[in-house]
């Protein structure tokens, strides 16, 4: 899903993963999670990587 910020991309997201039991692959989630507020480029990347391997 793309789309500006503050257009209810996310809650969309979040109610269709409920609603069809789906799988929601967010990066920034991830590097949240996984990193804090530091958000390094090369984390990112891999990150992304990972999720488009799960997602495919």
């Amino acid at each position: 899903m793309v789309g500006l910020p503050a257009t209810g991309k996310t809650s969309a997201a979040r109610r269709m993963e409920i609603e069809r039991n789906a799988l929601r692959l967010t990066k920034d989630e991830w590097v949240k999670a996984l990193y804090g507020h530091e958000n390094p480029l090369a984390a990112s990347d891999v990150i992304e990587g990972r999720l488009i391997q799960i997602g495919l």
